[in-house]
């Protein structure tokens, strides 16, 4: 951190870092309709065991049908589909009953495989139930005969909603994604009974067969992935199709980019199609592949000149870098010239050198200059750049994605090639997205693979929300464009919280940062914009994400567009209303405009924020970088006004960043956060502790104190569970003590906490002395209704008291919770911020703040 910096952020102090306890047992209510079957042993074991005789049946006739018919062979196997009570039977335990979980849905439904087509295993656990053992069956309700529901669960949206047109000769071009995990699972670590061992000696044993046993099962997963991809790839090439993302033999990252399948992008016929989505055992989701948004070149009148004096300075060597993913660059451009990184400048389209963005008036070029130049592009005098931009070009010269390339390879082999670089790249600005909105049923592989990628190096994705076209023009109706919603009489900013204007793949990714965009000023005539500044711009998609999570997380100025006031309404782009950008002038035209919007152009003005963060702090991972980029948001002025903050959460997320808020503090305002990689492992709690001093507690004094939390961590992905806690390996929340609680009191209640599975919910309550957040732990506490601010791999919340509310001393506890990964050794890394400013500047508290929390204390294991 700066020297230079007389209010630097302060590390916060771990006093307590409380080991994994024995999980106690606990009396959940039973769901009535479980205790139903309970109580109805017989009677309920006779329907499932009807119904798996009846699937198990279908399915042995179905192979003998397709012999016949000489159809390609499937995977011995056969596919369930189920109804659990996940509670009384977690979908993990499903490989005690011999079925696979190839994927997972709402309401404890549950695609499952298996290898056992007469369901042996399955039918002895339901027989052993009927005779009163087996409890946990009761927690299976239903077996679903038929197939019908396989179209409907593995098929995205619009290939649901084709279905019926597809013939058997049509070509199409689809994502298929595969399950494979197998029914073997890692053991629990002997460290969870270490008590129960003689000796050291034979603990380490144990650990030595563990740590085997763990390692088989690894190879038997990579297995079992090669085994698959050879199945599937016999299958498209028996109906001549082709797998056109690359030879996985070529491309070794596909299969071990995620630890429960892999996904890939096949030209086939629509009879092959058919046969794969209604017989084969693994599959968990097809989709379509996403069309890319392009931004059309727009003609508006340039009188933008530039001053031929001026001089351009590069960067440090040490400067932060930000790749820029995208359609290339005009590196040879004037503003940008001295901050590109030519030594590492490649493309994916044409040859490896084509870098040059071709694209009229330049899209890459325009967020290039946006990272470069986030608010005002300099007339005259000297520059002096601290950023260096690299470029990795992806789209061709209609900012279009062949379909040679697939998302999913080409964002690992972006990030290794730029991030093994010597400036080693932690920045990543994507300034592309879908045609549609994302998917809410399973990660994308484009989003996943982010994920992914997230997780295994300290890399942080700069994402664009997603925008609404102005017409149409023959697009598909799933993304409805803004004269769409104002000719079915949709007003603006109501349209923008209709499903069709969810945010676009792959924005929806847990462990990016997804930008939307802000308006930057508004005009009235002769032309009317249809927000005014720093409200939501009429194109810019919004929230929730998948899983319901606050989506996007900031917002930027992307600008706005206007419209006549006539009916129909005619919609354009202004320049009063449109950011001032860099454009490419290889083809001609000015070398600066304002003749585009987006929130292609308010990702990279936060990339230039994330960058700056980096500058201070060289060292840290960028899970700090955006902890603090999160911290720093603000909701805008007229938030305040706005009747919904629900609404405002959906459409603005935690508002917009700054720059010097988020790595610098005032007399006014102190930040403490973690230093240096902090990890922490499920049911395991960390205990933070912020001491408050006298002279700010006295109750004479009522100064109004905002305080923000932000926890940001990482956690590794599994692409075939369909919500948060199953989604990540380990998951994580933060909780703090309420006001006049007890440090003793607040540590014991946040170890029973950890010490209890997923159902958190039900022995957490809301005390009166609860802090006021604005979002809290529970989607029904807060102000804003709807949302938990645990949904997510960032989470924030703010609050105000006053002054004399504050005890002496203030606690935090980060939590470990068990997702996918039961290991309890696994840890994942997270950072913390913590934040108290007095927001009406009457009372300064850094200097007595940083004081009083100075003083070193030992930590208690």
């Amino acid at each position: 951190m700066s020297q230079q910096n007389p209010f630097q952020h302060i590390q916060l102090r771990l006093i307590k870092d409380a080991p994994v306890k024995k999980q106690k047992p606990r009396n959940f209510q039973k769901n009535t309709q479980t205790q139903y079957f309970r109580d109805n042993r017989e009677s309920h074991a006779m329907h499932l065991s009807r119904a798996g005789s009846a699937v198990s049946e279908e399915w042995l006739l179905n192979r003998q049908r397709r012999q016949l018919d000489n159809l390609p062979e499937m995977p011995e196997a056969l596919s369930i589909f189920l109804q659990i009570d996940p509670r009384e039977l977690p979908v993990e335990d499903l490989r005690k009953y011999g079925i696979e979980v190839i994927g997972e849905f709402e309401d404890g439904f549950v695609i499952g495989s298996s290898s056992d087509l007469t369901l042996v295993t399955l039918k002895e656990k339901i027989e052993k139930f009927a005779a009163g053992a087996q409890h946990q069956v009761a927690g299976l309700w239903d077996i679903v005969t038929g197939v019908a529901w396989r179209r409907e669960k593995i098929l995205s949206e619009a290939l649901l909603r084709d279905w019926p047109i597809i013939k058997d000769y049509d070509q199409m071009v689809v994502e298929i994604g595969i399950a494979c995990l197998g029914t073997e699972e890692v053991p629990v670590h002997p460290k969870n009974r270490r008590s129960s061992y003689k000796s050291e000696v034979a603990y380490n044993r144990a650990v030595e067969t563990w740590t085997k046993k763990r390692n088989e099962i690894y190879d038997m997963w990579d297995e079992l992935m090669n085994q698959r991809y050879d199945q599937l790839l016999r299958i498209i090439r028996s109906y001549q199709g082709e797998v056109i993302s690359g030879p996985v033999h070529e491309n070794p990252e596909l299969l071990s980019s995620m630890p429960d399948s892999f996904t890939v992008k096949v030209r086939i016929s629509g009879k092959g199609f058919k046969d794969i989505v209604e017989n084969h055992p693994y599959v968990f989701d097809i989709s379509e592949v996403d069309g890319i948004e392009k931004h059309e070149p727009v003609e508006i009148d340039q009188d933008e000149t530039i001053n031929e004096g001026l001089i351009f300075n590069s960067p440090s060597e040490d400067a932060p870098a930000v790749c820029i993913i995208d359609s290339g660059i005009q590196e040879r451009h004037i503003y940008l010239k001295e901050a590109i990184d030519q030594t590492v400048s490649r493309s994916w389209i044409n040859s490896p050198t084509d870098v040059a963005d071709h694209y009229p008036g330049g899209h890459g070029t325009r967020v290039a200059g946006a990272v470069l130049y986030p608010r005002d592009i300099p007339r005259s005098g000297q520059v002096h750049h601290n950023i260096w931009i690299q470029n990795a070009r992806v789209l061709d010269n209609n900012n279009g994605m062949p379909s040679s390339l697939f998302q999913p390879i080409l964002m690992r082999q972006i990030v290794e090639y730029f991030h093994s670089s010597p400036r080693r790249t932690k920045i990543f600005n994507h300034s592309i997205n879908s045609t549609n909105p994302c998917r809410v049923v399973h990660m994308s592989a484009w989003a996943a693979a982010i994920d992914q990628l997230s997780w295994e190096k300290d890399v942080l994705f700069v994402i664009s929300a997603g925008n609404l076209p102005l017409y149409s023009r023959g697009r598909p109706v799933i993304r409805l464009a803004i004269a769409d919603h104002m000719n079915s009489g949709r007003n603006y900013p109501d349209y923008l919280l209709e499903p069709s204007s969810r945010i676009a793949n792959p924005a929806q990714s847990l462990q990016a940062i997804t930008v939307g965009s802000i308006g930057l000023a508004d005009i009235t005539s002769p032309y009317y914009s249809f927000s005014k500044t720093s409200e939501p711009s009429a194109y810019s998609c919004t929230g929730p994400g998948i899983f319901q999570t606050i989506k996007p997380e900031v917002v930027e100025y992307g600008g706005c567009v206007a419209h006549d006031g006539g009916t129909p309404r005619r919609i354009l782009n202004r320049p009063e209303l449109s950011p001032q950008l860099i454009r490419s002038n290889l083809y001609g035209g000015s070398a600066v405009g304002r003749d585009q919007v987006g929130t292609s152009f308010a990702a990279p003005k936060v990339s230039h924020i994330l960058a700056g963060i980096q500058r201070v702090f060289p060292d840290e991972s960028t899970l700090l970088y955006r902890a603090l980029l999160i911290q720093s948001a603000r909701w805008p002025d007229w938030t305040s006004r706005w009747p919904d903050p629900t609404s405002v959460l959906r459409h603005i997320g935690y508002g917009v960043p700054d720059l010097k808020r988020a790595t610098e503090n005032n007399p006014y305002r102190i930040t403490l956060i973690t230093q240096g990689e902090v990890r922490i492992s499920g049911k395991q709690v960390h205990i933070y502790e912020v001491r408050i001093p006298e002279e700010l507690r006295r109750l004479g004094d009522a100064f109004d104190i905002r305080i923000d939390i932000t926890l940001s961590y990482k956690a590794q992905p599994r692409r075939t569970r369909r919500n948060r806690q199953r989604y990540l390996s380990t998951w994580l929340e933060w909780q703090t003590s309420e006001r006049y609680e007890s440090m003793e009191s607040f540590v014991s209640k946040m170890i029973e906490l950890a010490s209890g599975d997923e159902y958190i919910d039900e022995v957490v309550d809301e005390s009166r002395e609860s802090i006021k957040w604005m979002i809290h732990k529970r989607s029904d506490w807060g102000r804003i209704k709807g949302f938990r601010r645990d949904d997510n791999t960032v989470q924030k919340d703010w609050a105000y008291l006053k002054s004399y509310e504050w005890r002496e001393a203030f606690y935090i506890a980060v939590i470990g919770h068990l997702g996918w990964n039961r290991d309890m050794n696994a840890t994942v890394p997270y950072a913390l911020a913590v934040s108290f400013e007095a927001i009406n500047e009457d009372v300064e508290i850094y200097q007595p703040i940083a004081i009083e929390n100075e003083i070193n204390i030992k930590v208690e294991i």
